[in-house]
């Protein structure tokens, strides 16, 4: 049989206090949880600023939700990332949409052109051999981004990468169709 250690004691007694709305906890809790929740929202938004806003909303909401907890289910981070990432999904459609016009402004400032456009004209024009050598991840997101009018952070969340991974990929993989065209 294995004992539980004091530290688990510890967490438990931190957990319960938590709970029943102890302020000194809670603000324990979050100066230790807060830094790492931060870093999973700004992966997953891909904009510090915003990625804070989720946070201050995450926590407010954690705040609110205390007693829902259950720590036989799941381990309290576990939790907090649940809520967190549920803000993040929840933000209006103009900031999700502000933050993939930044990424589709640099990309663009990259090629000096309009990359929607040239897009959906190298499209139309090469039916379905268009990007036919891109990985097709990134031909999903293309797709997603500049046909369907996704966001930046919600295709990188659907095809499984981070929003600064998939820019990277972007603009290398624009290069290529680009780099193709002219060859």
């Amino acid at each position: 049989m294995i004992l539980p250690s004091a530290l688990n004691d510890v967490d438990n007694n931190l957990v319960t206090l938590f709970q029943h709305g102890d302020k000194e906890v809670y603000t324990r809790l979050y100066n230790k949880y807060a830094p790492a929740v931060l870093g999973v929202l700004s992966r997953m938004v891909g904009d510090k600023a915003l990625a804070e806003e989720c946070t201050n909303d995450a926590f407010c909401l954690i705040w609110s939700k205390r007693k829902d907890y259950d720590p036989a289910k799941e381990r309290l981070f576990t939790w907090m990332i649940k809520i967190a990432k549920h803000c993040a999904s929840c933000l209006p459609p103009e900031k999700r949409n502000q933050m993939a016009d930044e990424i589709r402004e640099e990309i663009d400032l990259v090629y000096a052109m309009d990359i929607k456009s040239y897009l959906q004209e190298m499209q139309k024009e090469q039916g379905d051999n268009f990007a036919s050598g891109v990985d097709v991840t990134i031909r999903e997101a293309i797709h997603l981004i500049y046909f369907e009018s996704h966001s930046f952070a919600g295709a990188a969340e659907k095809i499984g990468i981070s929003v600064d991974a998939l820019r990277e990929k972007m603009i290398q993989t624009i290069k290529q169709i680009k780099g193709s065209l002219l060859a």
